[in-house]
């Protein structure tokens, strides 16, 4: 059966009408889905393993802050050190490896952004940047 001019034009009547709203539809929720890939994903210290090698934000109450004989500090999550669920650490001879606010972590429940590695089994982040650091404790204070 051959479709004849009059046909072809009712077709596109009907269908190009129908088109531009389905496109339009499209169109805001690839924009919706744009929006919501550059929120940052939140996650608890005792899921960080499963996000290693991705940019995230760990909250969770910090169980100690050591630091090595070589000066780097860690903020561990959970509980101390070698049973902690996440940690943060700051290299030796950073600026912040001598920030006294770091020490009055322990207790608090914090965020640490940042990229998760992988060190013996254990996930954490390098923080080089108070940026990093969140304070949830003092912010639900208004300190």
């Amino acid at each position: 059966m051959f479709l004849d001019a009059g046909s072809i034009w009712k077709f596109e009547a009907i269908l190009v009408p129908g088109m531009r709203a389905l496109f339009a539809i499209l169109g805001l929720l690839l924009c919706l889905i744009g929006t919501r890939a550059d929120e940052l994903l939140v996650i608890k210290d005792s899921e960080a393993v499963r996000y290693v090698g991705k940019y995230v934000e760990v909250l969770g109450l910090v169980g100690s802050v050591t630091a090595s004989p070589l000066g780097t500090v860690f903020i561990n999550f959970g509980r101390e050190y070698p049973n902690q669920t996440f940690a943060g650490f700051i290299e030796a001879g950073s600026n912040m490896s001598h920030d006294n606010r770091i020490a009055t972590l322990p207790g608090k429940t914090i965020g640490i952004t940042g990229k998760i590695e992988l060190y013996q089994g254990k996930p954490e982040i390098k923080i080089t940047s108070p940026d990093q650091i969140k304070d949830l404790d003092s912010a639900r204070n208004g300190q």
